[in-house]
């Protein structure tokens, strides 16, 4: 994901099992990650999939994060209506308007 191969990011990502990760914060730090790739190829579903469970495992951390919170704000101009309301409801919980 770093050198932008975000299909190659989901590829690999796809084969770890996050349950055995040792800390929330390093299955937070993956799943922003993960939510990130899909990010990068508009995949608007999948990214607030992510989001919402990384709400779950660290709301205070979705909250902090600048990655997130630009991720939610983006999101939250171009998402279809099907997920804004799912999405208006974050950015709330997360005090983003």
């Amino acid at each position: 994901m770093l050198v932008g191969e975000a299909v190659e990011g989901l590829r690999v990502a796809g084969q770890i099992d996050t349950s055995r990760l040792p800390s929330r914060e390093r299955q937070f730090t993956f799943g922003l990650e993960l939510a990130r790739c899909h990010d990068l190829r508009r995949e608007d579903a999948a990214v607030l999939v992510h989001l919402l469970d990384l709400e779950e495992i660290a709301p205070e951390d979705l909250a902090r994060s600048a990655l997130a919170r630009s991720m939610i704000l983006d999101l939250q101009k171009r998402v279809r209506p099907t997920f804004r309301r799912r999405v208006t409801d974050l950015t709330q919980r997360l005090q983003l308007v």
